[in-house]
């Protein structure tokens, strides 16, 4: 048996881009056979819902918002169900068009640490380090209108998204690739905004989302993070 669970998702109450609620993914997932999801809004780096006026206290606040109301309704359909589905809390951010996956920060260390906005790349990744976190570039060969340049940082990451489901077949085979060149551990994702994509029915029976699959269920965030170290789990594509 394997244990499934989508690892680059977005909501509408922190990511500009979003327009699912966080709370209406724990259905759908559930039906799609996943054990649990991670939610990993942009940060304020990038195409974030919260607005820069509000004080850091509200800002981060309303940027857990999206993580908070999908572990709330999980926690009500355990309940009633007595499932066990898990949701986890993790970051988007972007530098310069370049995206990043964070997991380890959470919402006790963002209100500790508002310099954490004005972070560069490098200094990101100390502090993700530091934490004992995971930092994985994103969909690293994307090049739309809205990103200016593909830029890699072999030294500064942890690993590398190479499967997500917004991108086009030869950009995830540019980030396998670029993967193997450099031995990193291997992420896949769907990058997933809104859950009617989730809810497509694919014809050539390809899963119309992505994510990380494990021959045991995941205990905590911390578990996920060794285990992406170790280089266990399979890519869901």
């Amino acid at each position: 048996m394997q244990y499934k669970y989508e690892t680059h998702l977005h909501t509408c109450e922190a990511s500009a881009c979003g327009v699912s609620r966080g709370a209406e993914y724990i259905s759908v997932y559930k039906q799609l056979g996943y054990d649990g999801i991670f939610v990993t809004d942009h940060f304020f780096g990038g195409n974030t819902a919260v607005s820069h006026e509000l004080d850091w206290v509200e800002r981060i606040r309303q940027y857990c918002s999206g993580y908070e109301n999908a572990l709330a309704e999980a926690e009500r359909q355990n309940r009633l169900d007595g499932g066990n589905f898990k949701v986890f809390f993790g970051i988007e951010q972007t530098f310069e068009g370049d995206d990043y996956l964070v997991y380890g920060l959470g919402k006790d260390w963002l209100l500790a640490h508002p310099e954490a906005e004005s972070m560069n790349h490098r200094q990101l990744f100390d502090a993700v380090n530091r934490e004992g976190g995971l930092m994985i570039q994103a969909h690293p060969f994307r090049l739309r209108d809205y990103i200016g340049a593909i830029h890699l940082h072999p030294r500064e990451v942890h690993g590398v998204e190479v499967y997500n489901g917004g991108n086009r077949p030869s950009e995830n085979e540019l980030a396998e690739l670029y993967a193997k060149e450099y031995d990193f551990p291997v992420t896949g994702g769907s990058d997933i905004h809104n859950i009617a994509f989730a809810q497509e029915d694919k014809s050539d029976g390809r899963m119309p989302v992505g994510g990380m699959a494990f021959d045991t269920p995941l205990s905590c965030i911390a578990d996920y993070i060794s285990r992406i170290k170790h280089k266990e789990g399979t890519v869901i594509r």
